[in-house]
């Protein structure tokens, strides 16, 4: 055992209780040093490639429907929301950088930001025409 666990209870322990000590302070230590949660860093992932996923059909359709450049210029500059994706790749920005700031650097423990996100993000792709 190193100097930053020993005490003066362990000159006092002897045999079998300072082993018993020693393992339960290794185990204690050995699950303090992981930083970000399993399920935490799953749904970071998650949000991740829902980024990329939607990333990667927005480029798709830009080459399908007349080259990378041109239909760029024609979605971002002179934005239709009837033939555009680019609110929705905007829309998934938006979302990975929300999630991502409340659940991995903010770390928050409740579901109020999902559900902010949820309904906002089911406002901005319903038009009212």
């Amino acid at each position: 055992m190193d100097s930053r666990c020993s005490s003066s209870a362990d000159s006092r322990l002897t045999g079998r209780g300072a082993e018993s000590l020693t393992t339960r302070l290794e185990s204690y230590e050995a699950g303090e040093k992981k930083c970000i949660s399993d399920v935490r860093r799953t749904f970071c992932l998650f949000v991740t490639f829902d980024l990329l996923f939607i990333s990667l059909l927005w480029i798709i359709e830009l080459n399908v429907t007349g080259g990378i450049a041109k239909q760029l210029n024609t979605e971002v500059m002179h934005y239709d929301y009837r033939a555009s994706f680019f609110d929705i790749f905007l829309l998934a920005v938006f979302r990975f950088a929300c999630l991502i700031l409340a659940y991995a650097v903010c770390r928050l423990n409740h579901w109020w930001a999902i559900a902010v996100r949820t309904t906002s993000g089911g406002a901005t792709i319903v038009p009212a025409d």
